[in-house]
């Protein structure tokens, strides 16, 4: 199964695709947790700004889980969630009528009894991993709109083994009520390499620092690697992980160890009469070898 035809957790919160019921305490917890997890803009990054790709700071905006307590059940609820210190349940609710009584059909699809409450982390990021990896609804690859599973054949809506048309059946397949747009397994913030899908290409980018004027760094984002949309999420870990093994920063300062970004240090070879890796800040740079900025 292709990962990015999967919905995650983060496009069910932000579609209000998901309910949840039961201790206060145990909600809040795993809300913590989605948000550690989550890789979500409220602004996408900004690789260009006066002349610099500078990075947009704005705060992430991610989906509370809390805000979907006790939701009503809508066409727009796919999964259910009951969080009690002795049972943890997932119910997925698949809509198939989209008239004026929308007809439904709820399935228990994962319970843990009695779960480790002394190794909570655990037993939320297990629940976390069964939502977000879940096969229960997938994105049509002809159509790409997102259809229960028991709906499709090769990752697509209806039986082709049947016909030929494959737009037939997609036009007779219900449809739940989600935009796949929201589906992004490829973004990744908080690597060495950090990867952002936009709306031309992927782009591949680590964190540096500019100096528009002497005494004002800014931080930045610059891109090292473009990938096209249609890259599969493979290809975009593969290169990912390439990109990452040739990086030279961040890195420890040689003298006062303290961790640096690309341009808020330089290479020591500069200054010492013996080959190395290594690199100094600027600080120590003019502390050490009196270099004047």
């Amino acid at each position: 199964m292709k990962m990015e035809l999967i919905p995650t957790v983060q496009s069910l919160l932000k579609q209000d695709a998901i309910r949840v019921e039961g201790d206060i305490a145990l909600i809040e917890a795993f809300t913590k947790l989605i948000d550690l997890l989550s890789f979500q803009y409220e602004h996408p990054p900004v690789f260009d700004f006066n002349s610099y790709p500078f990075l947009d700071h704005s705060a992430r905006k991610i989906p509370l889980l809390s805000d979907s307590i006790n939701r009503p059940l809508s066409q727009q609820v796919l999964y259910s969630i009951s969080l009690q210190p002795e049972r943890f349940e997932v119910l997925v609710h698949i809509h198939s009528d989209s008239t004026a009584k929308p007809e439904y059909t709820t399935k228990p699809v994962y319970t843990v009894r009695k779960p480790n409450l002394s190794n909570l982390n655990h037993a939320l990021h297990a629940l976390y991993d069964y939502i977000d990896d879940s096969t229960h609804f997938l994105i049509c690859q002809n159509c790409k709109q997102l259809v229960a599973a028991e709906l499709c054949s090769d990752n697509s809506c209806g039986d082709f083994a049947k016909t030929k048309h494959s737009a037939q059946h997609c036009e007779s397949t219900y449809k739940q009520v989600f935009d796949t747009s929201f589906v992004d397994r490829v973004s990744i913030t908080g690597e060495v390499v950090n990867v952002f899908k936009g709306e031309d290409e992927i782009k591949f980018y680590a964190s540096s620092t500019a100096w528009p004027h002497p005494h004002e760094p800014q931080c930045y984002s610059r891109v090292i690697e473009t990938l096209p949309l249609t890259a599969t999420l493979d290809e975009v870990h593969a290169l990912r992980d390439k990109l990452e093994a040739e990086q030279k920063y961040p890195a420890p300062c040689f003298h006062c160890k303290e961790e640096f970004d690309e341009g808020e240090a330089m290479d020591l070879a500069s200054f010492v009469d013996f080959d190395t890796d290594e690199i100094v800040c600027y600080g120590c740079a003019s502390l050490h070898y009196g270099v004047v900025y």
